[in-house]
């Protein structure tokens, strides 16, 4: 083995590592106006509640996506605007987590159904 592979085979490792930390630590926020994605304590995403569509458990093919490692607890959000209108998350609860978000987003609009 020569020193450049193991450099190689070293930077893949430290990649992974990090890509596994940084995911684990994927939170999400409904505040007054938006639902946040947050990892590492940090805003990274943030979606208007003016603009949800639709909040479902079904799934959908296209998607943006902000799962963090538990994407058997997928909640799917309907954008009304944007290129990937579907946006999934991975809350830990996630049925209680669609109803409050679909809540926020009603106001949000004033009684709109969704």
């Amino acid at each position: 083995m020569t020193g450049l592979f193991i450099l190689k085979a070293l930077l893949v490792a430290a990649v992974v590592l990090m890509f596994l930390t940084t995911v684990g630590t994927i939170t999400y926020r409904i505040t007054d106006t938006a639902l946040e994605v947050r990892i590492l304590g940090r805003v990274i995403r943030r979606v208007l509640l003016a603009d949800i569509e639709e909040v479902h458990r079904r799934g959908a093919l296209v998607h943006e996506n902000w799962s963090s490692l538990k994407f058997w607890n997928s909640v799917t959000i309907r954008r009304r605007s944007g290129l990937l209108r579907n946006f999934m998350i991975s809350p830990d609860d996630p049925d209680r987590f669609a109803a409050r978000l679909q809540e926020a987003a009603r106001r949000s609009v004033g009684d709109v159904t969704l």
